[in-house]
């Protein structure tokens, strides 16, 4: 250990010093300092521009649908609409994530009206879908649809009625049981 100089000036004081170690301050913060600032920061932090995980996905998924309805578009007597189904639907997906993510009045409106139609899209694709249901895998059958594209189709279809199904469930639990909520958090 060094002793202090005789003509060294003190360290000024200072919330974020804790200790003076061989005549230098050392900056100690407490646990709830260093928490709060942590916090904070991870409040102040705003999501940095570029593409999550979840955005590929979708983007992904999109481009396979429409990809699969493109290839299987004039594989499918039974009716040409299941893969113009599919190229639509992958079509309005990709343009409405693309416009979701700008913030002018335009490409807001824009996304309404691709959800809208996209809406009224998948109405369609259900009834041809639906309609068709167990086609024919065999290609010289009349009855006949490319596997592939009839099961994306349908399983595309399934799987968003399925999910639809529990977010009005989980809505509605919400809806029943906000009161609940609300009576916990202290406030009526």
């Amino acid at each position: 250990m060094s002793a202090l100089k005789p003509d060294a000036t003190p360290p000024a004081a200072s919330p974020d010093l804790g200790r003076v170690e061989n005549g230098e301050a050392k900056s100690v913060p407490s646990s709830c300092d260093s928490n709060n600032h942590f916090f904070e920061e991870k409040i102040k932090e705003k999501s940095r521009p570029g593409i999550n995980g979840s955005l590929v996905f979708l983007y992904a998924l999109f481009f396979s649908v429409f990809t699969i309805g493109w290839i299987n578009l004039n594989k499918c007597p039974l009716n040409r609409l299941i893969p113009i189904y599919l190229i639509f639907a992958g079509f309005l997906g990709i343009l409405a994530k693309f416009l979701s993510k700008f913030d002018h009045k335009f490409c807001y409106w824009g996304t309404a009206v691709l959800v809208a139609a996209d809406v009224g899209w998948h109405v369609v694709g259900t009834l041809v879908v639906y309609t068709e249901y167990q086609p024919s895998y065999n290609a010289v059958d009349p009855n006949y649809c490319n596997r592939t594209a009839y099961l994306v189709a349908f399983w595309t279809l399934t799987i968003e009625y399925t999910l639809l199904l529990f977010f009005v469930l989980l809505s509605a639990c919400y809806m029943m049981m906000r009161r609940d909520f609300r009576t916990e958090s202290g406030t009526k």
